[in-house]
């Protein structure tokens, strides 16, 4: 049996297996010509199986009769491409964790005897430091004048106002506050005060999410 092994193209292949089972069972690889022959066979039917690394596998039957030489053309069509190897996994990012400041002390006091302290008489403006802990710092404002625009990258604040009356411009948009009024500034919001009417403006401050001790 002389066995000759093409592509689709009409291309030799070398080192494509060819295992012949039957009456006689022989094996082996094809040439650098694509061929292979399997002499001294008994006559019979035989199960010819072609593999390769880069062809499809194949089988087929021949006949082969006695004193006969068989001569088997095969075209075997090429293996697919192996698929891509996976991405690599993403690496792994551990979060820094965001600063925090000291932890403050427990306090209790009443805001009108302390603003009858700290008064803020003739002076443009004086902000009262009530507390610091963690990330969050309490302040009491008092305004005779406008108190000049705030915006805090990383930090969310929250106004009350505690006496007089004014007007606050919150991201472009200005509105009049009172006593009792209450504003949230959310972090990255451009934020000022100014006083109406004769008495000064004061105001509780409250920011959070930068360290207190850090200077506002």
């Amino acid at each position: 049996m002389a066995i000759t092994v093409t592509d689709p193209k009409g291309m030799v292949l070398e080192g494509v297996r060819v295992e012949a089972t039957g009456p006689t069972d022989r094996s082996g690889d094809t040439n650098a010509n694509g061929q292979i022959n399997f002499p001294g066979l008994l006559a019979g039917t035989y199960r010819l199986r072609f593999t390769g690394e880069a062809v499809i596998a194949f089988e087929r039957e021949v006949t082969l009769r006695a004193t006969q030489v068989a001569d088997v053309d095969v075209s075997l069509n090429p293996a697919p491409e192996p698929p891509p190897p996976p991405p690599a996994p993403a690496p792994i990012v551990t979060p820094v964790p965001a600063p925090v400041g000291p932890k403050g002390q427990p306090l209790t006091f009443g805001i009108e005897p302390l603003l009858e302290k700290e008064y803020v008489r003739g002076e443009p403006r004086r902000e009262t430091l009530l507390s610091c802990s963690g990330n969050e710092r309490t302040t009491m404002i008092q305004l005779n004048e406008a108190l000049p625009q705030r915006l805090y990258e990383n930090g969310d604040a929250v106004y009350y106002v505690l006496g007089g009356e004014g007007s606050v411009t919150l991201d472009g948009r200005n509105s009049r506050i009172s006593t009792n009024d209450f504003m949230s500034v959310p972090r990255g919001t451009a934020h000022s005060f100014d006083r109406r009417g004769n008495r000064p403006l004061v105001l509780m401050a409250v920011l959070s999410g930068e360290p207190c001790e850090k200077p506002k």
